[in-house]
Formats: C-alpha cells, structure tokens, sequence
C-alpha cells in the first residue's frame, strides 16, 4: 500500500444512497444463519477457534506462532513454487492495487480490497486463508492468527518484542529492522512493489524498515479506545460513492479504513493510487500502518518509508495482527446487526451475492460474521 506525502507518490493508504443493515433496504435482510445470509458458510458454528490478544499468549505459543510464520516463509506455494507459501500473500495484496480488477467510477476509482465496500470482507478472507496455511505448515489445526490492540499500551509491548515482531528500526542503518525473527539478514523481501509504483520516493528495500510514528518529522498517534467507541456507532456498513470520498458518519468501513479528505484515486501505468489533502488526519487502519511504517527524508533530500507503507505491506508480519484487530472491530460492529451486505448494481465484485478477486469460492455475504466463518474473539470492543 503506498503513501501520499506531499512530494512523493500516493499510497493506497495516503500516508490505501447508504448501505443500511436494515430489513426496510434493498434486497432482505437476514438474520445470521438463515437463507442466503449462510450460502457459501465456512464451518460449523461449533467448532470457532478464538483468536487473542498478543500480550495474553504463552511463551510457548509465541514461539510456536514465529516458527509457523518462519516455515511458511521457506515453504515453497503450492500453487506457485517460484515464491514462498508465505509470499502468496504479499502478492494477493500487491495485485488488489491493480487498474485492472478495480472499479472505474468516472473519475474516480474503487479497488478491488481497499478504497472499496470490499475492504473488510476481502481482509477477513485473506486472515483465514493465512490462517489456514499456518495451520497447515505447523500441523496444529488450532492454530490462530493473534491481534494486537493498537488502543492498549500492554499489547503494544508485546508485539515489539525481541522474542516476537522484534522493535523499531535502526536509524543508524535506514531504519532496517535489526531485532527480532525478521530482522534485516534473517527475512528476506522477495516480492516488492512494481518499479512504477517505487519511482517517487527511495527505492523499496529487500528488508523490514520501520520508522516508528515519525510522518516527515512531524507525529503520527496510534488510534484511542475512544476512536474505535466513535467508529462502532456508525449505522452504514458503508456509503455512496462506496470509495475513500464516503462520508464517515456514513460509512463504518470508511471510518475504520481510516480516509479523510481523500482526493479522487486515479489509475496510473496500471496501479490505482488513492491520496488525501496535504495535512489531513490519518485515521484508524491506515494511521497504524503510517505509524508503524514511518516516512523521513533522509540527509540528500531523498523520502523513503517504511515496510508497512507500501503495497506489498503484508512483506512485515505486523500486518497480519494489525489485521486482526481491525477485523476484531468489524465483528464488534457486526454483533448487534443484521449480517447483510446490500450493495447491487456495481460491477462484478462488489456487490452482495458476487464472489470478490481473487477467489471465486465464497460470496461477499458468506463473510459476514466471524463465528460462522470458523472463529471469534477473545474480547470485543464497546
């Protein structure tokens, strides 16, 4: 996912009529676990794995959690022995930023995971099928994906660990990551972001950089418990014109993605590039992918970013448990409503009963809720 800063390229984050949960809108509404609302279930409600908070895991699961992450690493894909099994994942998430399975909006554009109503269903299913592999490589068919609360300070602590995601970069070596399982030497980045996308800021390294809340020498925050009370009351799943220019009290997904003031998102050689108004707010999702990933300019004037600012931003495994707290807040969302995603009449992908890129196995509905999607959480915001 790529940044917006002023003179450098956009980021997908720019650092990437309502959707009403209502039986009065179009289409019906259903409640979970009935009719089309099940089409396409994952599992059986019985048999929910739970995901939890870093700071609550064993030594002994850490451990087991890095190790699973290391093997996937050196795994060769099944569908693809040129990369890893680990790095399907990182090209998943760079080709969502394509023109080609975006949604042209006459000016404007939705992509195909962010920017778009897909944003939380299509992350959702990228955790379980990440999900599923660590499961597969470690053989420990219980094994979850563990969420750091970005809002809880003891959380924070856990994940940057030297034991566990390793801590912030080294200034003195360009903010290379150099602690931890995937430090600089021991991960290597081996799919980067297309030179198209790099050519307006440093070159992306084939190593973790991490910056930590730095955004061109001025402060980016981690979101509050308050932000996350703030988004929660949003009654839209989601809003016209359905791309980061919905309006946030109209839009839970706009609000936790995380868009102010977004300028319209172009198509440029092929990657769609979504940016904001210089000085506006970076919020929710896209703040903690800012804040983890840094942006600086260096001594010559040159502006470079961190790991997590690009669109191959699953390259740092924060990703993954940055993810599951934004889904853990989609679920807390989700809880008192009616699990139904309305939207029809847009292109295929991005309505109801489509299936989303790259997989063609599930509908957009069949992803609401989590406990019928095989899992939930240890603990829910409020």
């Amino acid at each position: 996912m790529r940044l917006s800063f002023g003179k450098v390229a956009t980021w997908a984050l720019a650092l990437a009529s309502a959707l009403t949960i209502s039986t009065a809108s179009q289409g019906v509404a259903a409640p979970a676990g009935s009719g089309e609302e099940l089409s396409f279930a994952r599992t059986d409600t019985t048999t929910a794995l739970m995901r939890r908070d870093v700071k609550d895991l064993s030594l002994a699961e850490r451990s087991a959690f890095i190790s699973a992450v290391l093997k996937a690493k050196a795994t060769p894909d099944p569908l693809d022995p040129t990369h890893s099994y680990y790095d399907r994942f990182v090209a998943w998430h760079r080709e969502a930023f394509s023109c080609e399975i975006g949604w042209n909006q006459r000016g404007n554009w939705a992509g195909a995971a962010h920017f778009s109503p897909t944003f939380l269903p299509w992350h959702r299913e990228l955790l379980l099928k990440f999900e599923d592999m660590l499961q597969e490589v470690s053989g420990d068919p219980t094994m979850t994906v563990p969420y750091w609360d970005w809002t809880d300070q003891a959380s924070t602590a856990a994940v940057f660990t030297a034991d566990f995601m390793g801590g912030n970069g080294d200034p003195a070596q360009g903010y290379a990551l150099t602690t931890g399982p995937f430090a600089k030497g021991s991960w290597h980045l081996d799919i980067l972001d297309p030179i198209s996308v790099q050519k307006a800021s440093a070159i992306q390294t084939d190593y973790i950089q991490r910056n930590f809340g730095n955004f061109l020498g001025k402060r980016v925050y981690r979101p509050k418990a308050i932000d996350v009370s703030h988004a929660l009351h949003a009654t839209h799943y989601d809003a016209n014109p359905y791309n980061a220019r919905s309006e946030i009290d109209a839009s839970f997904r706009n609000m936790l993605e995380g868009w102010r003031e977004a300028k319209p998102a172009t198509c440029n050689e092929g990657w769609i590039y979504q940016g904001q108004a210089s000085g506006s707010p970076h919020a929710m999702h896209n703040a903690i992918h800012i804040w983890v990933a840094g942006v600086w300019t260096d001594a010559k004037g040159v502006d470079h970013q961190g790991t997590m600012g690009y669109n191959t931003s699953p390259n740092d495994p924060i990703f993954f448990l940055h993810h599951a707290n934004v889904d853990r807040i989609f679920a807390a969302w989700e809880r008192d409503r009616l699990r139904y995603y309305q939207l029809s009449g847009a292109p295929f992908g991005w309505n109801a009963k489509d299936t989303m890129w790259p997989w063609r196995d599930r509908t957009i509905n069949s992803m609401f809720g989590t406990i019928r999607n095989g899992y939930e959480y240890q603990t829910l915001p409020s």
